[in-house]
């Protein structure tokens, strides 16, 4: 990797991409739990926490992809 900033900001919004997903299956992993305990109304209501994490995972990784699309070399 070289050392332009370009690239320190694809790696912190990579980073971020990562810590967004690993939240997300966290909560997965809760509403699996309480869907499994057979309370299915408090699984949604979870769930619903994971929706805005995965909107922003995407839109960090759609930035990443233009940063890399637009400012980096293709070949790197």
């Amino acid at each position: 990797m070289t050392d332009s900033p370009e690239n320190h900001v694809v790696a912190a919004l990579v980073s971020e991409v990562r810590a967004k997903l690993e939240e997300a299956v966290s909560i997965a992993k809760a509403a699996e739990g309480c869907a499994l305990d057979g309370n299915i109304s408090r699984s949604v209501q979870i769930l619903m926490d994971f929706e805005g994490l995965a909107h922003e995972a995407q839109d960090l990784f759609r930035a990443a992809l233009a940063i890399k699309r637009s400012l980096l070399d293709e070949t790197a």
